[in-house]
C-alpha cells in the first residue's frame, strides 16, 4: 500500500494537508517509525518521499473526549467537562472538582483521541504577574515544551513558565488582516509573540515593538523571531509602563491584558498623541468597558472614535473577554 514518509515534527501539518487534498486514507492506521511518521494514501502525491508499507486496518475511533468516558465516569460529571486546549503536542484541560479524582482517566482518553498529543496537564489557577498557569501531569510524556503551529506561524514554548492562548488565533488572524504596509505596531503585552509573529509574518509592517515583563517571554519571542525568520520585530523585556516613553508614537497598539489592560491606559494617553488601539478587557458587559475607556480618555483630553466590537470568549458564569478597538487623538 502507498503511503509517505514524513518527520514526526511536522506530520500533524502533512496529515492536515493530505486530508484537504482528499488523498488521505482514514480507514488505515498512521504509523510510526522513530523520528518518522508514514500516512497512508489513497494516491501518489508529487515531492513527497513515497514508500510502501503495510498499515493496520484502523478501527472504528470515538468521535469525542464524552463518548470515549461515557462509561468510565458519572454523565452527571461529564456534563461538567471543559474543552481542552491543545497546544503543539501538549493538551491543557481545567477540570472541576467532582472531576479531579478521574483527572488520569480523563487524560489518557485525551490521548486516545488524539495521537498526536504526547502529554496531558491538568490545568489549575493562573497565578501570578505573568498570568502562568499551574500545571499538574496527568498522562503521556512529562514535555512542557513545544512548538505550536498557527496560519504557518511557528511558536516556541513552554507551558510551564509562559502564558499562551490557542483560542486567539482567529482574532491574531484578524488583527494582523488589519495592518497597512509600513505601520508601526506596539505589542504592549507580547507574551512570546503571537500577535507580533503573526503580523509580522502576514502583514507588511515597518517596525514591531514587543514587550513584556516576563524574561522567559522575552527569551522564547527571540527563538521564535530566528524560527520564524523574521527581521521587524524588537523584543523588549520591561514593564510597558516605563518602556513605551522610549519608544516612537506608533499607528497601532495591542494591549492583550484582559485583567490588567484598563491600568496601562492612562500612559498610552499620557505618552501618544494618537493610535489605533486593540484594545482587550474582562468584564461583565461591553458597555461597562466602553464607559471606562471614555472616561479615562477624558482626563486626558483625548477624543475616542469605537471601530469595531467583539465577544472574544467567556471567561466566567458571570464575564466575557471584550475586544474594542478604537482611535484616539
Amino acid at each position: 500500500m502507498i503511503g509517505v514518509r514524513v518527520s514526526r515534527s511536522e506530520a500533524e501539518n502533512h496529515r492536515k494537508t493530505f486530508l484537504d487534498m482528499g488523498v488521505l486514507d482514514i480507514n488505515f492506521k498512521i504509523a510510526y517509525d522513530g523520528d518518522y511518521v508514514i500516512l497512508p494514501l489513497k494516491e501518489a502525491v508529487k515531492g513527497y518521499n513515497m514508500v510502501d508499507y503495510d498499515f493496520l486496518p484502523l478501527e472504528k475511533r470515538k468521535s469525542s473526549l464524552r463518548e470515549i468516558l461515557s462509561k468510565k465516569i458519572p454523565e452527571s460529571y461529564l456534563l461538567k467537562l471543559r474543552a481542552f486546549d491543545a497546544i503543539g503536542n501538549i493538551a491543557l484541560i481545567q477540570l472541576s472538582s467532582e472531576l479531579i479524582p478521574h483527572q488520569k482517566i480523563i487524560g489518557e482518553a485525551l490521548l486516545e483521541l488524539n495521537p498526536f498529543i504526547k502529554a496531558v496537564f491538568r490545568k489549575d489557577s493562573i497565578e501570578g504577574e505573568y498570568r502562568v498557569p499551574k500545571l499538574e501531569l496527568i498522562a503521556g510524556e512529562n514535555i512542557t515544551e513545544t512548538v505550536y503551529r498557527e496560519f504557518g506561524v511557528r511558536i516556541l514554548l513552554d507551558v510551564s513558565k509562559v502564558y499562551f492562548s490557542p483560542r486567539l488565533s482567529e482574532e491574531r488572524k484578524r488583527i494582523a488582516s488589519l495592518i497597512k504596509k509600513d505601520e508601526i505596531i506596539l505589542d504592549m503585552f507580547c507574551g512570546v509573540g503571537p500577535f507580533s509573529l503573526m503580523i509580522s509574518k502576514k502583514s507588511e509592517p515597518k517596525k514591531i515593538y514587543a514587550i513584556d515583563i516576563n524574561e522567559t517571554a522575552i527569551y522564547y519571542l527571540k527563538k521564535n523571531i530566528a524560527l520564524n525568520k523574521t527581521q521587524n520585530i524588537v523584543p523588549i523585556h520591561g514593564d510597558s509602563k516605563l518602556e513605551i516613553k522610549n519608544i516612537e508614537n506608533p499607528n497601532r497598539i495591542i494591549m492583550n491584558l484582559p485583567h490588567s489592560s484598563f491600568e496601562f491606559l492612562p500612559d498610552v494617553f499620557s505618552t501618544y498623541k494618537n493610535a489605533i488601539v486593540h484594545f482587550y478587557a474582562v468584564s461583565e458587559n461591553i458597555a461597562l468597558v466602553k464607559k471606562k475607556i471614555i472616561d479615562e480618555s477624558e482626563k486626558h483630553n483625548k477624543k475616542i472614535e469605537f471601530l469595531f466590537e467583539r465577544t472574544v470568549k467567556s471567561y466566567s458564569p458571570n464575564t466575557d473577554i471584550y475586544c474594542l478597538d478604537f482611535t484616539f487623538s
